[in-house]
């Protein structure tokens, strides 16, 4: 049975039932357990499940997973991001990078680069603690799934600055919906440095669209310049033709 079959049947059972097994799924499309455990990993991945002991759930709209776990998914996506992404960086900015696995890739192709970089994320700045960078962490409360500073204080810090860049990760894109994240403090701080920034950068693995989470943080029409790792799909990219989006992919 070839691949798209198989996750079509995967996907409306998981549908029907909320949760598939390994073995089950594997006897009904008579193929190897292993084989289904490699799509219930390319469907994760696609933000579509979420694997568990011996299968799958479907995915939680309102939880973001840790940090830790996230980093090793779309790791090659997410490098190739952050390798466009640091063509936008010149010595001497001054740029906000904020909380995420695609931003801290690009911080780690930025350790030798002279620059003032203002971050919320407790990771990025021991990351660029010995680098010729100048770094300023935020105030906040925090967030021990990721390392993250959130909170009102975060939002107040950032409002009292201004950058040559914002540089942002991001949990999804829907058609609909637009640009969405999981947590309010995320959604509203990334919303305040779209104001207090000469250029405002969305990094975006080419997996997060067509996802959803559970709030709106952009609309699609919002002018931002949006760095992925290959062309969107055609209903974004009409989209982001029709509006002032430069979008920049490999």
């Amino acid at each position: 049975m070839l691949t798209d079959h198989r996750h079509e049947e995967i996907l409306s059972q998981l549908a029907q039932t909320g949760r598939v097994g390994v073995t089950s799924i594997a006897a009904t499309l008579a193929v190897s357990d292993e084989t289904i455990r490699r799509d219930l990993k390319m469907l994760e991945e696609r933000g579509l499940l979420r694997r568990i002991h011996g299968g799958a759930v479907r995915p939680r709209l309102d939880q973001e997973r840790p940090l830790t776990e996230r980093s090793g998914l779309n790791s090659r996506e997410k490098g190739r991001v952050a390798a466009l992404a640091e063509g936008l960086v010149e010595d001497g900015m001054s740029i906000f990078i904020d909380t995420g696995t695609t931003t801290l890739a690009l911080a780690r192709r930025l350790t030798t680069r002279k620059l003032t970089v203002t971050t919320n994320s407790v990771d990025l700045a021991l990351l660029l603690a010995d680098s010729p960078a100048r770094v300023n962490l935020t105030p906040g409360r925090l967030r021990p799934n990721d390392n993250a500073l959130v909170g009102y204080d975060t939002v107040d810090y950032a409002r009292r600055h201004f950058f040559d860049l914002a540089i942002m990760g991001i949990a999804a894109c829907d058609l609909a919906q637009g640009w969405m994240d999981y947590e309010e403090h995320e959604s509203v701080l990334r919303r305040a440095l779209r104001g207090q920034t000469r250029r405002a950068v969305l990094l975006a693995d080419s997996r997060k669209f067509g996802r959803q989470a559970n709030l709106q943080t952009f609309d699609l029409a919002a002018p931002l310049t949006v760095v992925t790792d290959r062309p969107p799909p055609e209903p974004f990219a009409d989209r982001f033709g029709r509006h002032d989006i430069d979008l920049i992919c490999g």
